[in-house]
């Protein structure tokens, strides 16, 4: 994946608090937009380098409740304004962001902080093929008893650019709990989060409810 979009990258994101969502790199998730001050996020976005940075909720609540050090940046790949200010979105995962400190900015109703990015720790990790074939055919012995899968879905898999890349996908389509999910997010080092993948995979084997379609859709937000 070209880094090229984040090159201007300032190292400040607007903040898109998600309750329940984890979003990861590498993955497309479409947005729906209908919050004012979200609304004013977006323009912004578009306006500028088109980055937001979900962000997970830890708790509490309020105007500004706490969220996850971890989120995901995300670029705005496409968009379409509704007749009333929604938006609909098409966000793809860049990177993960470690945020640093909230910024205060009275000019803005919506959450902005400053952030460096994560990148992936793979010299840990052998990303060879046989790496890649393990993982995939433990996900499909996993999902495939109890499923039925779209091919298509596969092919994302295999022709994902790297190790890393690979857990995400995985991490972002699997039934696991949102805390689980935020774990693999916060994780950099790509050999640990592909062995929780691995062992949370075989873990939940037995309780895969039956025929159902994977991947399941996306929701909108």
């Amino acid at each position: 994946m070209d880094d090229m979009d984040l090159k201007g990258f300032s190292g400040r994101v607007r903040l898109f608090p998600l309750p329940g969502v984890v979003m990861f790199p590498h993955v497309v998730a479409p947005l729906h937009i209908f919050e004012p001050r979200y609304r004013r996020m977006t323009a912004d976005a578009l306006e500028g380098d088109r980055l937001i940075a979900t962000v997970g909720l830890t708790g509490g609540d309020g105007p500004t409740p706490p969220v996850e050090p971890v989120g995901c940046l995300g670029r705005i790949i496409h968009h379409e304004r509704l007749a009333d200010g929604r938006y609909n979105l098409l966000l793809l995962g860049r990177k993960r962001v470690r945020l640093v400190r909230e910024i205060l900015d009275p000019d803005r109703p919506y959450r902005v902080a400053e952030a460096v990015v994560i990148e992936d720790e793979p010299r840990s990790a052998p990303d060879g093929p046989e790496a890649r074939r393990s993982l995939i055919q433990s996900f499909r012995q996993a999902i495939g008893a109890a499923a039925e899968i779209d091919d298509e879905f596969f092919r994302l898999l295999e022709s994902a650019e790297s190790l890393g890349a690979l857990a995400d996908i995985m991490a972002h389509s699997l039934p696991i709990h949102g805390a689980q999910k935020q774990r693999l997010l916060a994780e950099p080092d790509v050999h640990a989060r592909v062995g929780l993948l691995l062992r949370w995979i075989a873990e939940m084997t037995p309780t895969l409810p039956l025929g159902r379609t994977f991947p399941p859709p996306f929701s909108s937000n």
